[in-house]
């Protein structure tokens, strides 16, 4: 759905309201709208090359059951 990557903010201070993380430059590749009520998966890991971290947003995937495997006893030719 959509990825961003936000920078350790250089300019915070001790008891300030600044954010530690940000990113003054975010953009989306396409337009992205999230409904009210519908669950979305969230992970969020640190940068192994930068000060930053990485947060990707995506729809919540449901395990599809596998079809079962059982032989019924009607099956059996004997």
């Amino acid at each position: 759905m959509f990825y961003m990557k936000v920078f350790k903010n250089e300019y915070k201070e001790k008891d300030d309201n600044k954010p530690s993380y940000s990113n003054s430059n975010f953009t989306v590749k396409e337009r992205v709208v999230l409904e009210p009520g519908v669950a979305y998966t969230i992970g969020m890991w640190k940068d192994k090359e930068r000060d930053a971290l990485n947060i990707k947003v995506d729809e919540k995937r449901v395990a599809t059951p596998q079809p079962s495997l059982k032989v019924e006893d009607d099956d059996i030719p004997y």
